[in-house]
């Protein structure tokens, strides 16, 4: 009896192996964290600034879109109007989409540099800001012929577009600056360091079960020869 309790007893490779295991097959903590971004280089944080600045840019693009709707849906417009809005619209939607490239990995804005580029960027949106001003102060006359009730849903749509395109018209500025500064290169820069240091996580996470699951086999083997 005490033959068979020394053979299944372990032996000291077994225990460093089960010691090894119980350490490794834990969950770490600290590795999810530095995953999740707690401890983050300066490109990353860099990046997160980029993103805030994109995000700001989508909402102002929606705003304006929204800005453009409600006083036709009021008031009604002209066919040069029309137009006009339409026209706006359009470039709204096509500089969403410009922005959210990094999220959708649109491929085919990298075709066209113009609309990639900050200056030009900066230059379209102070354009579509100051066509929404003016379409503010064109809608404000019109109040004129309105009645009280109109007169007052279509002042709301005024200020709406006014300061949707006050906001347009800075954001454009901000991005003008961005371009002369060659911020651009900058943050694709940041860009490109934070995916591969994602990218090196991951790998390291793998490796990681990987090597979990051999030390749980080989304490399985160990254990089946004791």
């Amino acid at each position: 009896m005490a033959v068979d309790d020394e053979a299944k007893e372990e032996t000291p490779l077994l225990k460093s192996v089960k010691k090894e295991a119980v350490v490794v097959l834990e969950p770490d903590d600290d590795d999810d964290d530095d995953y999740d971004g707690t401890t983050k280089s300066c490109a990353v944080c860099c990046g997160d600034i980029f993103l805030l600045i994109c995000i700001a840019s989508i909402l102002i693009n929606m705003c304006m879109i929204l800005s453009q709707i409600w006083p036709t849906v009021l008031v009604g417009s002209s066919p040069i109007e029309w137009t006009l809005r339409v026209y706006v619209i359009i470039f709204n939607i096509v500089y969403i989409l410009v922005e959210l490239e990094w999220m959708l990995d649109i491929q085919w804005i990298t075709k066209f540099p113009l609309m990639a580029n900050f200056m030009v960027r900066g230059i379209v949106f102070s354009f579509l800001g100051l066509i929404g001003m003016e379409q503010s102060i064109a809608i404000r006359v019109d109040m004129l012929h309105l009645d009280h009730v109109a007169s007052t849903k279509l002042q709301a749509a005024s200020l709406f577009l006014h300061i949707a395109s006050y906001f347009m018209t800075c954001m454009g500025g901000f991005y003008f600056c961005m371009g002369v500064a060659c911020m651009k290169e900058f943050r694709d820069t940041c860009r490109r360091i934070e995916k591969e240091e994602k990218e090196e996580k991951v790998a390291k996470r793998e490796s990681l079960i990987l090597e979990r699951e051999s030390l749980r086999k080989e304490v399985l083997k160990e254990e089946n020869m004791a």
